[in-house]
């Protein structure tokens, strides 16, 4: 493992909940209440051309890719 665990307080009903922190393959934070339930998991996923595209035009005014890059899901 190359995280850390800790406690935080949960934004839902205030109470300490378990926090779960890694750096590898790339930064993440999971959460999970055990009083309300509240729960934070990152979801891992990658835009479509559309969707890349408009980000692309509306972040600095990059060209439209014709194409999507290659996408890895395996680090």
């Amino acid at each position: 493992m190359s995280g850390f665990s800790g406690s935080t307080i949960c934004p839902n009903c205030g109470a300490s909940c378990d926090e779960y922190t890694d750096w590898k393959p790339f930064n993440y934070t999971s959460i999970k209440c055990l009083e309300c339930g509240f729960m934070v998991n990152p979801v891992i996923e990658y835009m479509s051309l559309e969707e890349l595209n408009i980000e692309r035009e509306n972040y600095d005014d990059l060209k439209p890719l014709k194409k999507l890059p290659k996408q890895e899901f395996n680090w």
